[in-house]
């Protein structure tokens, strides 16, 4: 794990030093009206639970799912869980869209 995260430190520097690596346009994002699903983990830095708040807020149709004793990368640590969840989402959501 630690070789790979060496290995991508210039692209996230890069991505860092992006100027609109930090905004998000929320209005925009507001405009999807699809079947949307916003996961974290338990454990991940408290800054992602304010941004899935925020992009929450801007697409109410959201569905939010934490990974309890999960960090920042559930469908690496706990991927059973995650197959499930996205699975059981994805499965409601052609369902609903069907119906």
């Amino acid at each position: 794990m630690r070789q790979t995260f060496v290995f991508n430190a210039p692209t996230w520097v890069d991505e860092m030093n992006e100027p609109g690596a930090f905004t998000l346009d929320l209005d925009l994002l507001g405009t999807f009206d699809h079947p949307t699903l916003l996961s974290q983990g338990g454990q991940s830095p408290p800054f992602f639970k304010a941004i899935l708040d925020s992009v929450g807020a801007a697409l109410p149709q959201a569905e939010r799912h934490t990974f309890h004793g999960a960090g920042h990368i559930p469908h690496v640590t706990h991927p059973d869980d995650f197959v499930t969840v996205a699975g059981s989402f994805i499965g409601s959501a052609a369902t609903a869209r069907l119906a």
